[in-house]
């Protein structure tokens, strides 16, 4: 017989077409052969043979492209690493990881990929709706999905149709060629199309798999888009035709899972099928929040041990550290989540906080050389130090805080919240001649790049009333906080405090008054809001005998203090002196 083949390797986006023979029936011999392949091309030929590969590497920074919002990764593309009978993709994001398998399933010229095994921390939604997201958003149009399988029909036929009119051949049919056995190494992943091949024979877990898939078309395509309820229902009315099923079992319970009151329903539905410390993750969850935490701890070390992707199993240690309400318990869960995933920031920077809590200082310094070390650049590297410094700072260890803070300005000279932060552990350490200075280059740093630290700006009217005795230059600097800052009702206090101690009562009330509009409008958690509204009505009392405002001073700090008796004995004295001077007299 007659054929064409290709004579060197295609690339078509990720895909390497390595090999490509192709026949051209209906040929009588003697062939004149004189005019090369154009005397040829067109005559439809048969596909014999297609073999394609794609490297790992390459696969994953394409398919990191193409996830747009639907995963925001952490800085590195998708792990990719064969598992049995398939592919298995690792995702890892800020506080997210996600871990899944896809199963190769082909049919005659048709591939076929099944999404099993998915597995999540991070998620409100269960872990296989994030993955068949992430799939739909890498394949788009490329194949076909139907719930968790996607597949690629008449491959053969497509490629001929791409490869061959460029070449000056006609495409050919695809009709004899099958999916052949999909080979994963370590670095690269190949897969051939023959027409001598028969139909691989699929491990149990793939069968499986495929038998699932076809089960739970529906309910996975409800998933898929966001349908929770819906996707609830249909795994349900599946679970009739599949009673007890591990894997759909552990998707209600999932969903339920993420739902305020259902924890103890969703509990009993999996120990009716499996052990729940052999539930997974959501075992870990449910078993948690049904107060079993040591059931929660054997769930959560059942589920990581054979785990592959390392992010996955810290961040599932990580988890546990969250739940577990026994500090030892949690400082050996982090001492975990660290030893799976040495580079992963969430379980160092917990493990950090938490010695910092527990005063062990120099395992936390380790803790943060190590997250200094793994940034790169020197603006990661100073938001490093200056997280860890202000951790640092606000649990009272002012040395050590004082030394972040200046290791920080080393990467940026110009930092203005890392000056305010070493300021304040200068002024704690006692030196607030020092700690002046540096508050004052900090706001003038901060004005420069067009914006008012408001932090700031507070700290230093505090030292200029406090340490320099200048009022009047304090009271400047709290007018520039901004009414749109967090800590406008503290500025506004200050403000009128200070002003009050000036003689300005009038400007005092004045301030007063803008405090309690900004305590109205919002919902402030600063402490104290109840004494320094009690203070303000205090003062408009002493200024003008301005009753009303005093009483609207002390309804909204009753408000925040019920049961303060006190504001509540003030405010009746207020009100009665109200109700005697509205009444008419004789």
């Amino acid at each position: 017989m007659l054929g064409l083949e290709l004579y060197e390797t295609v690339e078509i986006g990720p895909l390497t077409v390595k090999k490509l023979a192709l026949t051209l029936p209906g040929l009588t011999f003697p062939l004149d052969l004189s005019g090369g392949v154009p005397k040829f091309r067109h005559r439809r030929g048969e596909l014999e043979h297609l073999t394609l590969s794609v490297e790992l590497s390459t696969l994953a920074r394409w398919a990191g492209r193409r996830m747009g919002s639907v995963f925001e990764l952490h800085g590195r593309p998708p792990a990719l690493f064969p598992v049995p009978g398939g592919l298995g993709v690792g995702l890892v994001g800020p506080g997210q990881a996600l871990a899944f398998d896809l199963l190769w399933a082909p049919s005659g010229g048709d591939g076929r990929f099944v999404v099993a095994r998915a597995r999540g921390v991070g998620f409100e939604v269960p872990a296989l709706a994030v993955a068949l997201r992430v799939v739909g958003a890498v394949l788009g149009k490329l194949a076909s999905p139907r719930g968790r399988s996607v597949r690629f029909i008449d491959v053969g036929r497509e490629l001929g149709r791409i490869l061959l009119p460029a070449v000056g051949a006609r495409a050919p049919s695809a009709d004899r060629v099958h999916f052949a056995g999909l080979v994963v190494a370590r670095e690269h992943i190949e897969v051939a199309l023959d027409s001598a091949a028969t139909a691989p024979e699929l491990a149990a877990e793939v069968t499986r798999a495929a038998e699932l898939a076809e089960l739970l078309r529906e309910a996975d395509e409800r998933l898929g888009v966001g349908d929770i309820e819906a996707a609830r229902r249909a795994y349900v009315t599946a679970l009739e035709q599949a009673p007890r099923h591990p894997e759909i079992v552990r998707l209600v319970a999932e969903i339920d899972a993420k739902v305020r009151g259902r924890a103890e329903a969703a509990l009993g539905l999996v120990v009716e099928c499996l052990p729940a410390t052999q539930a997974g993750l959501v075992g870990a969850e449910l078993l948690a929040q049904v107060g079993d935490y040591s059931g929660a701890r054997q769930a959560v070390e059942a589920a990581v041990s054979n785990e592959v992707f390392a992010p996955l199993a810290a961040l599932s240690w990580l988890r546990l550290a969250e739940l577990h309400p026994d500090v030892v318990v949690r400082v050996e869960a982090l001492d975990r989540a660290v030893a799976r995933a040495p580079g992963l920031p969430e379980p160092r920077w917990a493990r950090f906080a938490a010695r910092v809590e527990r005063g062990d200082l120099e395992r936390a310094l380790s803790d943060a050389e190590h997250l200094e070390a793994v940034e790169s650049g020197a603006r990661a590297r100073h938001d490093v130090c200056r997280r860890a410094a202000r951790l640092l700072l606000d649990a009272g260890h002012v040395r050590d805080a004082g030394r972040l803070f200046e290791r920080a300005l080393r990467y940026l000279p110009d930092d203005a919240t890392a000056t305010a932060g070493l300021a304040r552990a200068l002024s704690a350490g006692g030196r607030a001649d020092r700690a002046l200075a540096l508050f004052e280059r900090a706001v003038e740093l901060g004005e420069h790049s067009g914006r008012f630290d408001a932090e700031a700006l507070i700290d230093l009217a505090r030292l200029l009333a406090d340490h320099a005795k200048d009022l009047p230059q304090a009271v400047a600097r709290l007018r520039q906080v901004s009414a749109a800052s967090e800590r406008v009702v503290e500025a506004r206090y200050l403000e009128g405090s200070y002003r009050a101690r000036l003689g300005d009562r009038s400007g005092a009330a004045l301030a007063f008054g803008r405090m309690r509009e900004a305590i109205e409008l919002g919902s402030p958690t600063a402490r104290g809001l109840s004494a320094w509204l009690l203070e303000a009505a205090e003062n408009s009392l002493g200024v003008d005998d301005d009753a009303p405002a005093a009483e609207r001073h002390l309804a909204v700090a009753l408000r925040l203090a019920p049961s303060d008796e006190r504001i509540a004995q003030r405010y009746r004295e207020v009100a009665a002196l109200l109700a005697d001077r509205r009444r008419p007299r004789r």
